[in-house]
């Protein structure tokens, strides 16, 4: 190859004719018909020919040669019809160099030809293929697959374009046509929120987002608000964690059918008629769901406590459809905007709940105390109950000084409590948050005691139940599931009074609690064992406990051997400790965003722990952990008091920054 010689090659996907205008070694220093001067690999060169045209010619009248050969082999490349030189060559299967193939479309071969011909093969995607200086053409069947190919890749392409032009519409506010593939999109957008980089088509969304020009880290979470698909407060733990929302429509329709026509009471022969017993339940105001109700009878020796539970046993059955689902969920799960209950509302707050006025199925634990509350007496029966009051805790506290059984009930329980705590219990007195919404929508946050008299009346009541039902079950040689928890990590002083910082430690202390198929201590309860058995409507192991109790009680075989046992501990206990998480997730959620509408205000924050780089602190007005970069000058020590201020808050992205104030 010389100076003067025509050359083309590739340029950004296009080919363009040049001229040498002198060879640099292995390069060619080359001007192309775009005014352009390049140095090229001779590798990039598709085609090359002598021509009369002298480098030193003035640069216009080159380039005008130039842009009159490229358009001449384009012109020649049109009137080229490759399919009929393919039909050709694939029946006999014959391979052929660019030269040859123009002279066998051509009759003759000048430069201009085999370039044309040249540029229709390369620019070919079918046909032909290019192997050891040949152009062989491809079989039919390939030629098939490959404008096969070449269709759905044209169809994503408009599909795609579409879809970023939807989506762009959509963030602006406008209108457009949607796509046909609007339902995938919107769920892929929904993966992305929930998801995001761990999502299993990430990559695909990004294309789109790409596509429509939206980069913004949250884009997919804002298109589908602006879609009506999320809310603004959605709650993607729900989504992340597989929690399950709705119940089935068949399980709605088993649930209507029990509401409707309950089947026969499989215990009613040995049911203890305690319906004329003056019981009542304790609960919060908001509480839909009663499972447990309370009494309490003044004898000889001193008093007789009778601790009612729902027997949701006796009408949800092991193995149907409601106890599946039950089972899934494990436990009904409370957040501060909506409930998810473990069993369809038509039956959890009607046919099972402990309503006023109605007469429920129901196991009873009638414990006989004597003055001081020492247990004397106690047994577990089957049993008809009628509720005859339903009070809040606010009610009965008010109560205690005037109604002279609730102020009994009051000493008792407390005179079991101290009793319990003596034997080595200890109790965590941390205060709990909710998070509620007035009706305008403002969020409110409330500390509450959880020491009122009403509570702990009652939480004392539950837990001499739950410790006699787990007594029973280990006594009888009953197949059962326990709770256990085993002594702190590090000691704990139970005598001296505390203050916050204590008490957050105390709780770092604390051993998980354990469920275990043997009955071992509780250390925080201070009971040698524990089950639980006095929430069956909202807890799946409280029902499993009322089978196995039931089915002694009524001299029948137990529903479930330790093996079956352990096959439904293997599965409500991932999904107890998932409704844990979502639960703390979304209170925290709510916290943060309760913050963000006060970013700029000064809080007050107690210094938990110092970490590296940074410290641990608590919002003692709303219970809230956030943590405080450390500088190298900044030295605080645990229990400090300072004043932060709230810089910025980003709930979705549970993101707090603050700094002192």
């Amino acid at each position: 190859m010389e100076p003067g010689y025509l050359v083309e090659f590739f340029d950004q996907r296009r080919i363009l004719c040049g001229i040498v205008l002198e060879l640099k070694g292995e390069r060619l220093h080359v001007l192309s018909q775009t005014n352009r001067e390049m140095t090229l690999a001779r590798k990039r060169v598709l085609h090359a020919c002598p021509s009369r045209l002298s480098p030193q010619l003035p640069r216009q009248q080159l380039l005008d040669r130039l842009e009159e050969t490229a358009s001449k082999r384009e012109a020649l490349k049109a009137s080229i019809q490759l399919e009929d030189l393919w039909e050709l060559l694939a029946q006999e299967e014959q391979a052929l160099t660019a030269q040859e193939m123009a002279e066998l479309w051509f009759q003759e071969a000048n430069p201009d030809q085999v370039a044309a011909l040249e540029r229709a093969l390369l620019e070919d995607r079918f046909l032909f293929k290019f192997k050891d200086e040949h152009w062989v053409p491809n079989p039919p069947e390939v030629v098939a697959q490959l404008k096969e190919g070449a269709r759905r890749e044209q169809e994503r392409l408009e599909e795609m374009e579409a879809a970023a032009a939807w989506l762009k519409a959509v963030w602006d506010g406008e209108q457009a046509p949607e796509p046909k593939s609007k339902g995938q999109l919107v769920e892929l957008l929904r993966r992305m929120a929930v998801f995001g980089l761990e999502g299993p088509d990430y990559a695909q969304g990004k294309a789109y987002l790409e596509k429509a020009r939206l980069t913004a880290a949250d884009a997919p979470f804002q298109l589908l608000m602006r879609l009506g698909v999320f809310q603004e407060d959605e709650n993607l733990d729900l989504y992340r964690l597989e929690v399950p929302r709705e119940f089935s429509p068949e399980a709605h329709v088993g649930a209507v059918l029990l509401r409707d026509r309950p089947p026969q009471d499989p215990y009613a022969a040995h049911r203890l008629d305690l319906t004329s017993l003056p019981c009542f339940t304790i609960d919060g105001e908001r509480t839909r769901d009663f499972d447990d109700a309370l009494s309490l009878e003044e004898t000889e020796t001193g008093w007789r406590l009778g601790v009612h539970i729902a027997d949701v046993s006796s009408m949800v059955q092991p193995h149907t459809l409601l106890d599946r689902e039950a089972q899934e969920r494990a436990t009904s799960i409370y957040l501060p905007e909506h409930r998810l209950p473990m069993l369809p509302e038509e039956i959890s707050e009607d046919i099972l709940s402990l309503l006023a006025g109605q007469e429920r199925p129901a196991l009873s634990f009638s414990v006989t105390l004597g003055p001081d509350a020492e247990v004397l007496d106690w047994e577990i029966r089957p049993s008809r109950i009628r509720v005859h009051q339903r009070l809040t805790y606010q009610e009965v506290d008010g109560l205690l000084a005037q109604d002279p059984r609730f102020a009994a009930l009051a000493r008792l329980t407390d005179l079991l409590k101290e009793r319990r705590l003596a034997r080595g219990g200890y109790e965590l007195k941390l205060p709990e948050v909710w998070v509620v919404f007035s009706h305008q929508g403002e969020i409110q946050v409330v500390v509450e005691d959880q020491e009122t008299p009403a509570r702990t009346l009652v939480a004392e009541a539950m837990v001499l139940a739950n410790w006699l039902a787990a007594r029973f079950l280990a006594e009888h040689g009953v197949p059962a599931i326990y709770r256990s928890q085993p002594e702190p990590r590090e000691a704990i002083n139970r005598q001296e009074s505390k203050g916050l910082l204590e008490l957050y430690r105390d709780r770092r202390r604390l051993s998980r609690v354990v469920m275990d198929l043997l009955p071992q201590p509780h250390w925080g309860l201070g009971v040698e064992c524990y089950t639980l058995a006095t929430s069956p409507i909202r807890r799946y192991l409280d029902l499993v406990t009322h089978r196995q109790l039931l089915s002694f009680l009524c001299e029948a075989p137990p529903p479930y051997n330790p093996e079956e046992l352990g096959e439904i501990l293997s599965l409500i206990e991932p999904a107890m400790r998932r409704a844990g998480l979502l639960k703390t997730r979304r209170l925290r959620y709510w916290l943060l965003k309760y913050l963000a509408a006060r970013v700029g205000r000064k809080k007050e924050a107690l210094v938990l722990e110092a970490l590296p780089h940074r410290y641990r602190l608590l919002l003692p007005d709303i219970h809230l952990e956030v943590f405080l970069p450390a500088a190298a000058t900044l030295k605080l020590n645990p229990g400090d008091l300072v004043l932060v201020r709230l810089e910025r808050v980003n709930p979705r992205e549970d993101q707090i920054k603050i700094s002192l104030a």
